[in-house]
């Protein structure tokens, strides 16, 4: 019969466990190699004592073991003579019902520089993006200012109709930039309601799911309080990613909003920072793995008719607000787009 500490010891997560006096009992395989010490290194001392920079995890602990609950941290950077990103999560430990300690599971994530450089990517993207509609914007309008003056002196017919053709023309680009140029501006913050803003958003496109005979379900969360938001800004976030979502289904598909608070937490300056959770979800046709990494580039589209500006427009909006965005995807099965809104939480 295989032994409980061989199972623990072959799993890739580093499981630690706590007793009551937040001193570690036991580390696994995984967490000496993470840790890159020995258990008789390890056994004894708490978390403080091993990374004596580390103010995220250790506070929790004692949290866990006096209150009872589960706590989870996501994106967590840790130093283990490297910087590293990882996911963790903590839940009481119990003994005939009542709690002993603290069990602590760490998994690693992407290099924290491979993330950095991601984002750094899309931040220059953005950056040049609003510097060349800035460039482009002003010649536009005198382009658009002297076929108006041409056309109001011209008598014959066919220059007047290549006249409102370069104004047409200037106009569309017009709107172009403005969206381009929409990408760069700053959040301003007030309390948002984040349900009404999901409802603006489904009675806009209303007309739309109505048309392709597709179902919306709601699972609201009553609790969430408001957020600080650009009411705006989410708005149009909502609206990218539910039209994304109704283009994508066929006649009589499913579209699922579900709001929740995170499960995830960190401690951020003291308090206990969590994140109002929004997913939307449809049953479209789904995204290929090789494109996930793109959807949200400046520019990126497979639409005939797109700009490639909506889900970049997004990405940065909700990044400006601290949040951040996951995708899920299946090819023929749906999409799911979870976004990670902030609020303190203190319970």
């Amino acid at each position: 019969m295989i032994s409980p500490d061989a199972i623990i010891n072959s799993l890739k997560e580093t499981i630690i466990l706590f007793d009551k006096k937040a001193k570690i009992t036991y580390v696994n395989k995984s967490g000496e190699e993470l840790l890159r010490k020995s258990s008789k290194d390890i056994i004894g001392k708490k978390l403080l004592q091993i990374f004596h920079s580390e103010k995220t995890i250790s506070p929790l602990i004692k949290k866990t073991i006096n209150e009872g609950r589960s706590l989870r941290g996501k994106s967590v950077s840790l130093n283990v003579g490297q910087p590293i990103n990882i996911d963790f999560s903590l839940s009481p430990f119990f003994i005939d019902d009542r709690i002993d300690g603290a069990i602590l599971s760490i998994s690693e994530n992407i290099n924290i520089a491979e993330r950095e450089d991601y984002d750094y990517d899309f931040d220059s993207a953005v950056y040049l993006l609003g510097t060349i509609a800035h460039e482009i914007k002003n010649p536009l309008g005198g382009i658009k200012g002297a076929a108006q003056l041409l056309r109001n002196i011209a008598q014959d017919a066919n220059i007047n109709e290549y006249t409102d053709l370069i104004i047409r023309e200037t106009d569309r680009l017009n709107s172009i930039l403005r969206d381009y140029l929409a990408i760069c501006k700053n959040p301003t913050l007030h309390p948002v309601n984040i349900h009404e803003a999901l409802e603006k958003a489904l009675a806009i496109m209303n007309t739309a799911i109505l048309k392709a005979g597709i179902s919306v379900k709601r699972i609201y969360d009553p609790s969430l309080p408001q957020i600080q938001g650009d009411e705006a800004r989410l708005l149009q976030v909502f609206l990218n990613i539910i039209k994304n979502a109704v283009e994508s289904m066929k006649k009589g598909g499913g579209l699922e909003i579900t709001t929740s608070p995170s499960k995830e937490s960190v401690i951020d300056q003291g308090k206990i920072k969590r994140w109002v959770l929004i997913s939307i979800k449809d049953t479209g046709k789904g995204i290929p793995e090789k494109d996930l990494k793109k959807i949200f580039l400046p520019f990126y589209t497979k639409k005939k008719t797109g700009t490639g500006i909506g889900l970049s427009f997004s990405k940065k909006a909700v990044k400006d607000h601290g949040g951040f965005i996951k995708v899920e995807s299946l090819v023929n099965r749906g999409t799911v787009f979870h976004l990670y809104i902030p609020f303190e939480y203190n319970g």
